[in-house]
């Protein structure tokens, strides 16, 4: 083992604020592990909340654990150094149980990287008596767990602050065999899906055929949510020098968003979308402004919450400096760009998605060129010269006139700001952040297929093309290829974890040829209405024809209204049958 990175982990350690150092004695101890490196794990607010909670129970002691750095990984394997906890620098094995964090299709083969490391037999099969239970909740687990479910034992899924820690206390207590121990969990607790308990059969075409529970495990799996977030406040925990965000304190205006996007998972498993108040929130927005940090403003449509405006001017008031992420180009006014400004901000990101009003239809999206035109000239008389614009090539029915608008948007969002402003303003700097679409589930989307890669990167291609010679614009775009992949693990059943493994042996391009199933079965194949997907066996309270009827209207560039809790009961969550009032025509 190796000295040095056990010294390297108490330096850090030293560095925060915020860590919880128990003594594990009579306590069921818990390694609470983020699969991807420190800094990148230390600005998830899911992960320290679920941190804080966990060890907030008396029975329980929770450490950390996470990826190691790219510059760290050569003396883990050269030493054979198994993956150490950061509070006591343990193996990871030494825990009763180890929970992963996954927020991201692309973390899953780190999961597996740190079973290996960690010297835990990779699959659930494999393990016995003496091995940690290996359990696992985060956002792209209750999207679809099927290609982690050879691997874990247990998936608690759903928000964490209504079930996980039930769980992890009841197996705290917990006696007899492992397998009789994790069907008493799956019965008494919702949100928790037991692989071993589920049987998934295949038709000749190689679509599934049936997902079947055996005795003793439910037939569909409740992803709970919760229903009041006033008592549940999101915030920073920990100051965490090397995070990411550095040392920004961070709060979760609300959770969830109304706007309904067809593309944006997040915005239908959250449902019904939740704001805190101010009044609420304020108490701990205090914290951090007594700590002397710069307060962010966390959520998934941060400039639709009503308070916003309200929550900066305090802020102000009280010689704080604000952080924030996108914000919707139809909320943000002139006044809320110069709070925004007033606080300190540099940049701030706008999400068009798509370059024509006619491909944001399609997605839902309820922006027009004027609401971008708009909000971009409000920025820049506000003071803030750096605009990200956020976009998608590959949406369904895109063309590549639809590609091309996405350069002449950029182009023209510059040119009206320079023309309200009668030439005193300009960007400094644009920059576009070029996504590729993946199709995700429990989306209008999930029948969509991916657009074959080479196609991707003419289009990406085409975008810098249109765009060459401006200086003050930069194009950032991703990689197709890995498009490809978290796509195959998005959309994958359990198949895609033997392709998972083939690819910690030899790498994906190998994984991806020496497969016996296609992988381009699951990632370029439009979906059939009635074919049973991977996670329809999950049950997040929307409606699969709801999701189809979204689809369609989609296909003809026909628009929804926002979600409308209080009289809409169109997509299922908030129970009722039937269409809403505002149900949209196919």
């Amino acid at each position: 083992m190796s000295a040095r990175l056990k010294a390297r982990l108490q330096k850090l350690l030293a560095r925060e604020q915020g860590a919880v150092v128990r003594d594990w004695g009579a306590r069921w101890p818990v390694a609470l592990v983020f699969p991807e490196i420190y800094p990148v794990a230390m600005g998830n607010l899911g992960f320290q909340t679920m941190y804080h909670l966990i060890n907030g129970e008396p029975g329980l002691a929770c450490e950390r654990a996470f990826l190691p750095s790219p510059e760290e990984w050569p003396e883990y394997q050269r030493t054979g150094t198994p993956i150490l906890s950061l509070e006591s620098q343990r193996p990871l094995r030494d825990f009763a149980a180890m929970a992963f964090s996954v927020s991201f299709e692309a973390d899953y083969p780190k999961v597996l990287q740190i079973l290996a490391q960690s010297g835990i037999p990779s699959r659930a099969a494999s393990r016995g008596p003496q091995d940690p239970l290996v359990l696992a909740g985060g956002v792209a687990t209750f999207l679809n767990p099927e290609p982690l479910a050879p691997f874990i034992d247990a998936f608690l899924l759903g928000e964490g602050e209504v079930a996980a820690v039930g769980a992890l206390n009841f197996l705290a207590e917990a006696a007899g065999a492992r397998g009789t121990v994790l069907q008493e969990l799956a019965q008494s607790f919702p949100g928790t899906y037991v692989p071993a308990g589920y049987r998934p059969h295949y038709h000749p075409d190689g679509t599934l055929a049936a997902f079947e529970a055996q005795a003793g495990y439910p037939e569909r799996v409740q992803v709970p949510r919760l229903a009041d977030v006033a008592g549940n406040i999101t915030h920073s925990h920990f100051l965490a020098p090397k995070s990411e965000w550095g040392e920004m304190f961070l709060v979760e205006l609300g959770r969830g968003c109304s706007r309904g996007c067809r593309f944006c998972a997040a915005g239908f498993i959250y449902r019904p979308p939740r704001d805190r108040q101010g009044t609420e929130l304020w108490p701990v927005i205090g914290q951090g402004l007594e700590q002397g940090r710069k307060v962010g403003l966390v959520g998934a449509a941060v400039s639709d919450h009503p308070e916003v405006k309200e929550i900066c001017r305090k802020i102000l008031a009280e010689g704080g400096e604000l952080g924030i992420g996108s914000l919707r180009a139809d909320s943000l006014d002139p006044e809320l760009a110069g709070l925004l400004a007033q606080g300190g901000v540099k940049t701030v990101a706008l999400a068009p998605e798509a370059g024509s009003e006619r491909l944001r239809r399609v997605i839902n999206k309820g922006l027009t060129e004027e609401d971008l035109a708009q909000a971009a000239v409000a920025l820049a008389q506000a003071g803030i010269d750096q605009l990200r614009l956020y976009f998608m090539v590959g949406l369904p029915t895109e063309t590549l006139d639809d590609v091309r608008d996405i350069a002449r948007l950029t182009k023209y969002l510059q040119h009206r700001v320079v023309k309200d402003s009668r030439g005193a303003r300009k960007f400094r700097q644009i920059t576009l952040s070029v996504a590729s679409f993946v199709p995700k589930p429990w989306t209008p989307f999930q029948w969509a297929p991916l657009l074959e890669v080479k196609e991707l990167k003419q289009r990406q291609k085409l975008i810098r093309q249109e765009l060459s010679g401006l200086k003050d614009v930069r194009v950032h775009t991703d990689l197709p290829k890995w498009a490809y992949t978290q796509a195959l693990m998005a959309r994958g059943d359990r198949r895609v974890g033997d392709m998972l493994l083939l690819a910690q042996e030899h790498g994906w391009a190998q994984a991806l040829r020496k497969s016996p199933v296609n992988p381009d079965f699951f990632v370029y194949r439009e979906r059939g209405r009635e074919e049973l997907f991977p996670w329809d066996f999950l049950d997040h309270g929307l409606k699969k024809d709801y999701l189809w009827e979204e689809y369609h209207l989609a296909l003809k560039a026909k628009e929804s209204p926002a979600c409308q809790p209080e009289v809409c009961r169109r997509c299922g969550v908030c129970g009722g049958g039937g269409q809403g009032p505002e149900a949209p025509a196919p």
